[in-house]
């Protein structure tokens, strides 16, 4: 089992981010998250401020990275300015104009959400917006505790390489092979279901592997053979089971003063079972793109149709 990257800010770099954080609130009376966004980008360049952040991201080979020791706040607001703070530093926060238009999505049990984040029950290993098309597919999600506490669960992470060392080379070989079909929109504003035919192992030289899972949307293609169908079905299904065991190996805690920064192409997320009765939790997440790839839409609220 290998030990995950993590980031340990020292007293100091806590300090200067907690100024930050009141910086921005400061200079954004409204409170809303495009007035922080704003701000950070014409007042602040988080990459240069955070560079730690960064370069611990961009040497992480397509882990997830274990941010620890960052400012605690009692002020959700705070807490969401931390968030995005930490997404600026290594891309561009984005929001969805057909997913929920936010910046930052609060994820805790509550029966008012059809987020299936929002559950209490075991939450099957993913890519958050897999099926999205490479001008639009966040790259990193930044979860940040506001409150953690009691039996916190464990988010489930499961780095593509440590899932795919867990397969046999024919469940890898049809995997590469796009004899699968994502079916999304119903839980969109589009008005109508699109079907994409995709295969959910892409590898590159010289990159980490890409894996795709994404609940049920993925299944296998109109048209395929028995043989064919039946291959791209058990394929699926150990892709999934793999996930999963090398997420309990690898799954944390994220306690309240630490974030997960997480490649969501390199690495499957999921959760694991929350007992209502035993913890309080409330976690912000952010989506992040590549700057190159946010620039293309002219701003940061992106179309999941591009």
């Amino acid at each position: 089992m290998r030990t995950m990257p993590s980031l340990e800010l020292t007293l100091d770099d806590q300090k200067r981010l907690a100024d930050l954080v009141e910086t921005v609130l400061h200079n954004c009376p409204g409170q809303t998250e495009f007035r922080y966004l704003s701000y950070i980008r014409q007042q602040l360049d988080a990459s240069t401020v955070l560079p730690y952040v960064k370069e611990a991201f961009a040497a992480s080979g397509g882990d997830p990275v274990h941010v620890r020791n960052l400012p605690q706040f009692d002020d959700v607001e705070r807490s969401k300015i931390l968030c995005l703070l930490l997404g600026e530093a290594i891309g561009t926060c984005v929001a969805y104009a057909e997913y929920n238009q936010s910046y930052i999505t609060d994820i805790r049990p509550t029966t008012l959400s059809s987020e299936k984040s929002s559950g209490t029950e075991l939450l099957s290993m993913h890519n958050d917006l897999a099926w999205a098309s490479d001008n639009c597919r966040p790259r990193t999600l930044v979860l940040v505790p506001h409150v953690a506490s009691g039996e916190v669960p464990k988010t489930l992470l499961a780095p593509a390489r440590d899932v795919l060392a867990l397969l046999s080379e024919d469940t890898k070989e049809t995997l590469r092979l796009r004899h699968f079909e994502a079916r999304s929109g119903s839980a969109l504003s589009w008005g109508y279901e699109r079907v994409r035919r995709m295969e959910l192992l892409i590898e590159e030289e010289g990159k980490p592997p890409v894996v795709r899972l994404n609940f049920g949307t993925y299944t296998p293609a109109v048209g395929l053979g028995p043989s064919e169908r039946e291959r791209a079905s058990q394929a699926l299904t150990e892709l999934s089971r793999g996930a999963l065991e090398v997420g309990r190996q690898y799954g944390i805690s994220i306690l309240k003063g630490e974030s997960v920064l997480i490649p969501n192409d390199h690495c499957v997320h999921g959760r694991d079972t929350i007992q209502p009765d035993r913890c309080e939790r409330l976690l912000l997440r952010s989506y992040v793109l590549p700057e190159a790839i946010a620039a293309r839409h002219g701003n940061s609220m992106v179309q999941l149709s591009s």
